[in-house]
């Protein structure tokens, strides 16, 4: 921050150089101790409100350049036209604004600006602008994921019609899946471009909603009326920013088809072609609010979109997990299972045949764990003693780092360098592992002994008399469903892709799963599919499997599909 800012203005103007530690808005000047004492007594600014220096430096470089003087006259503003829609000084009102009829004195036109529906109107429309790019981003994120399974689907039908052809067919073969996967790339780029673009915008919006908060905390009237005027330009050009994605198409759905050109009919070395990859888009349907247009409508695909009861399960395996106390268990991508045995104090990793790979010993009996795909690290809780979340290096098998908790310590998940976890009667916690610290995000007592899930930007955990909750990252709550009729100590819980929460009964003996919005429940496995006392399950979204545990030496692999 420059001199003006540190150095006591009243002080400079004598040459004396002495440290500001007030702000005035209105002498528009830092003061000293010695200088503050004067201007608090002197009758012509006794009434002018003052700030702590540091405080005054949280605002907005961009901010405190606005002047608040007038630029020409280096006279205070005292005027505000409506006509031009700017500040005036008094020489600028006897210079330019003379014939103008709508003139208004600057302190009447602040007075209670940060309660004016001006400023809140701008608060909302910050946060409408946030949450329609957020919309468009997941939106073309999941029309990236809806290629990848056109091409998946497609590439298998291309591959069972040139099983039936002859070999001499390879080529075309080829050449026809370099199409497709051309074609999907090709939008894949577009899509993504867009989506850089957009979570630029939000940055942007985001920007502005710290400037925002940080002007209705920190500065003048004044300073907030400007604000708001360099605001509302950043904000008219993300509104047309929106407004151009629909006229220019640019949220159309793109798919991928392909059309048989019948080859089996025609003698094969006659065969020149196989198929034709065709890319079609159509509108979607996301629904954009707009405050002042209520809404702006953009068709968005009708897919269907798979409930509780299009789930289907089938066994695929049954694994012995080599312990009598297994207290969670995961899947790793390369298919791998994990188990954590409690009472020997050991994580076992099996191959996916079922037989061990290698096994982890640890001090500690251990309670739960999370693998971090992105860094290769298991995280590892320990329950009541002691009291803290271990760190393992998947490749080195060793313990990286020890961080100590301040409650007991369960169920944990891992989100953007944060580590969220079950800390019973202390509620739902968050640990950073950039500096170790520990703080409570939901004061509800957990379930002992019980996991939580983590789903987009929800987390999912059990309350102390078995209800299910879904909160957000800031842990505000979204929904919860008393449960004690059909599940009891409750224990494990994961989610698919679709936001379907899976909750495992120890004593009920049972699996459930739970919609998305929370409402209702449905039976999915029970005692007569062998679940005794059923501790942990885990869903792997990439695979669409699903991973579930007995408390002692059993665990059951199934295909989940709609």
């Amino acid at each position: 921050m420059s001199s003006k800012y540190t150095v006591c203005g009243v002080c400079n103007y004598q040459n004396i150089n002495t440290p500001s530690v007030v702000w005035c808005s209105e002498c528009d000047e830092g003061l000293c101790e010695k200088c503050k004492v004067h201007h608090t007594a002197s009758k012509g600014s006794r009434n002018h409100s003052i700030v702590q220096i540091s405080e005054y430096q949280k605002l907005p470089s961009n901010l405190l350049e606005i002047t608040q003087t007038c630029s020409k006259h280096d006279e205070k503003y005292q005027i505000f036209c409506k006509k031009h829609d700017i500040p005036c000084c008094r020489r600028c009102v006897i210079e330019t604004h003379n014939d103008c009829k709508d003139l208004n004195a600057i302190e009447d036109v602040i007075k209670n600006v940060k309660s004016s529906s001006a400023f809140l109107e701008m608060e909302h429309v910050l946060k409408e602008l946030s949450e329609n790019l957020q919309r468009i981003r997941i939106d073309r994120q999941e029309n990236i994921k809806s290629l990848t399974e056109n091409r998946t689907k497609i590439e298998k039908e291309v591959q069972q019609t040139r099983s039936l052809i002859d070999n001499h067919l390879n080529r075309l073969q080829e050449k026809l899946i370099k199409e497709l996967y051309d074609v999907e790339e090709k939008e894949n780029e577009s899509i993504t471009n867009l989506i850089t673009l957009i979570k630029e915008k939000e940055r942007e919006i985001i920007e502005c909603q710290t400037t925002l908060d940080k002007v209705k905390q920190h500065a003048s009237d004044l300073q907030s009326f400007l604000a708001i005027k360099h605001i509302q330009r950043d904000v008219t050009i993300n509104q047309r920013f929106l407004e151009s994605l629909i006229k220019e198409k640019k949220m159309n759905h793109a798919f991928i088809s392909w059309k048989n050109e019948n080859a089996l009919d025609i003698f094969p070395v006659q065969t020149k072609k196989m198929g034709t990859i065709i890319l079609d888009t159509r509108s979607v349907d996301t629904i954009l609010t707009n405050r002042k247009n209520k809404q702006a409508q953009i068709k968005v695909p009708t897919t269907h979109v798979p409930t509780i009861n299009d789930i289907k399960l089938t066994l695929k395996q049954t694994v012995k997990t080599h312990g009598q106390d297994i207290t969670d268990c995961s899947l790793l991508p390369d298919g791998r299972m994990i188990f954590p045995c409690s009472t020997r104090q050991q994580i076992h990793v099996l191959k996916t045949d079922g037989s061990l790979d290698f096994t982890l010993n640890s001090e500690f009996r251990i309670s739960h764990i999370y693998f971090i795909e992105e860094s290769q690290k298991l995280v590892v809780t320990t329950g009541m003693i002691p009291k803290c979340v271990m760190v393992i290096n998947m490749k080195s098998r060793n313990t990286e780092k020890s961080i100590e908790v301040e409650s007991e310590i369960y169920g944990i998940v891992h989100k953007d360098g944060e580590l969220f976890y079950n800390g019973y009667k202390r509620g739902l916690c968050v640990v950073s592992l950039d500096d170790d610290s520990d703080t409570q995000l939901v004061k509800v007592s957990l379930a002992r002994y019980s996991n939580i899930a983590i789903w987009s930007e929800q987390l999912y955990f059990i309350c102390n008399d078995d209800s299910v909750t879904c909160c957000d990252l800031k842990g505000t709550l979204k929904w919860k469903l008393e449960q004690k009729t059909f599940l009891t100590s409750a224990r494990g819980i994961t989610v698919d892709n679709y936001g379907r929460v899976y909750v495992s009964g120890f004593a009920s003996n049972n699996v459930v799963v739970i919609p998305p919005d929370g409402n209702k429940h449905r039976v999915l496995l029970s005692e007569k599919d062998v679940l005794i006392k059923p501790q942990s399950l885990f869903f792997d979204r990439k695979n669409n499997k699903l991973l579930i545990t007995n408390q002692r030496n059993e665990a059951f692999l199934y295909d989940v599909s709609n």
